[in-house]
């Protein structure tokens, strides 16, 4: 016959199984760490880029959403922002993935929510990068080897910043967040440019298709024509696996007119061609 103290331990014996083969289902352990201990590095590159062997590997990723830009201090509404970023993940070795990613996001009406062209007699273009190339690596917290830091740079694009580590935290047993500050401070053909953003990602260690990744975004500098010395943006978005995904009226204004962010850069190739294809024409 069981005894309470057996049951007991029977109970704890099943609870842990549910536990570790729930948070295990996103990304695999981390061999160089404890058994049964949850790999950052791995999980954050499965999130943002699609590359892994978990229930979050796809071949290409969005990240779709939307906010405002405000005024500061006032607080006013200057414009309201929608737009994704699409990326796609390729290893390179052991701890070590390159991302490649574009990103466009549109600026529009805060009354009627049609894309703006211009603002108080001035052109409004949308944030648009045909490419960037980012190197993400394998970094080491030697106080705990299973919450290691992400390491992320600029290879290719058309701005060069310096980055900052990642840093991830648990918040519960199935939740993981992911801090990403940037601070620039650089010489551009426009003068010197400073501003701060901070990408905050929140995934559901178990992959849950009704919770899906999440992204906070917010910005302070300045962003001509609207605000020439500090405004800040914030933004809102959650992740997807296909163009079909998008809204309905993304998908349209992109098919219609920036057919290139259907899909992430295919690899380095694409990217020097397009980088060529810049210097000749002077635009991206």
């Amino acid at each position: 016959m069981l005894t309470n103290k057996m049951i007991s331990m029977l109970q704890l014996a099943l609870w842990l199984s549910f536990f570790f083969t729930s948070t295990w289902a996103f990304s695999a352990p981390n061999p160089k760490s404890s058994p049964n201990v949850f790999d950052t590095f791995d999980t954050f590159i499965e999130m943002r880029t699609g590359f892994g062997k978990g229930n979050g590997a796809s071949e290409e990723v969005y990240w779709m959403g939307e906010g405002q830009l405000y005024d500061s201090p006032s607080g006013k509404i200057l414009a309201n922002v929608d737009g994704f970023d699409v990326s796609r993940g390729i290893e390179i070795a052991d701890g070590h993935v390159r991302q490649f990613s574009r990103k466009i996001f549109w600026f529009r009406d805060p009354g009627t929510n049609e894309i703006m062209t211009e603002y108080k007699g001035k052109p409004v273009k949308p944030i648009k990068y045909d490419w960037q190339v980012f190197d993400l690596k394998r970094g080491e917290n030697e106080a705990d080897p299973s919450m290691t830091p992400i390491l992320p740079s600029v290879l290719k694009g058309p701005r060069l910043v310096p980055c900052m580590p990642v840093i991830p935290r648990f918040a519960g047993k199935e939740q993981m967040m992911f801090q990403c500050p940037l601070f620039i401070d650089v010489e551009t053909h426009f003068g010197r440019y400073q501003a701060w953003e901070f990408y905050d990602y929140i995934i559901d260690t178990t992959f849950n298709e009704n919770r899906p990744p999440s992204l906070a975004w917010s910005r302070q500098g300045p962003n001509p024509p609207f605000n020439a010395d500090s405004g800040v943006m914030h933004f809102m978005g959650h992740r997807l696996t296909s163009f079909e995904d998008l809204p309905e009226h993304i998908q349209k204004v992109v098919n219609e007119d920036y057919p290139l962010f259907q899909s992430a850069p295919d690899g380095m190739e694409e990217v020097e061609m397009l980088e060529a294809a810049l210097q000749t024409n002077g635009k991206s």
